[in-house]
């Protein structure tokens, strides 16, 4: 399997895992006490559905705004690792942010080798 494509697949497996995840935690597992339980869900999963849609087409910008999109999923992870009730929460975003960002600048690197070499 080329690189490009394996690196377009995680990336797109990485948005879709975290739109899952903050959709279960927020209106499953533990919802808001003070706000309804779809208002975060939908908050915080409004950038990774349009970048989700934008990844099938396989832009070469839109990679590179995932790559700044997950570092505020990233900073949202770390945040929610200094509460104990969300503790493995904060982890598991964090984790998969960071994989979702590494994979789509990787994939603007082969893409640059590529360009470059064509």
């Amino acid at each position: 399997m080329k690189k490009i494509l394996f690196y377009e697949y995680i990336t797109y497996t990485c948005v879709v895992f975290l739109i899952l995840l903050i959709a279960v935690w927020n209106v499953f597992l533990y919802p808001p006490e003070n706000l309804p339980r779809v208002i975060p869900a939908i908050l915080y999963n409004i950038p990774l559905l349009i970048i989700m849609v934008k990844l099938n087409k396989n832009n070469f910008s839109t990679y590179i705004i995932t790559s700044y999109v997950m570092l505020f999923y990233f900073v949202i992870g770390v945040g929610n690792t200094t509460t104990q009730n969300s503790f493995y929460f904060g982890i598991i975003i964090a984790i998969t942010s960071l994989a979702a960002f590494t994979s789509s600048i990787f994939y603007v690197r082969e893409k640059d080798k590529k360009s470059i070499k064509d």
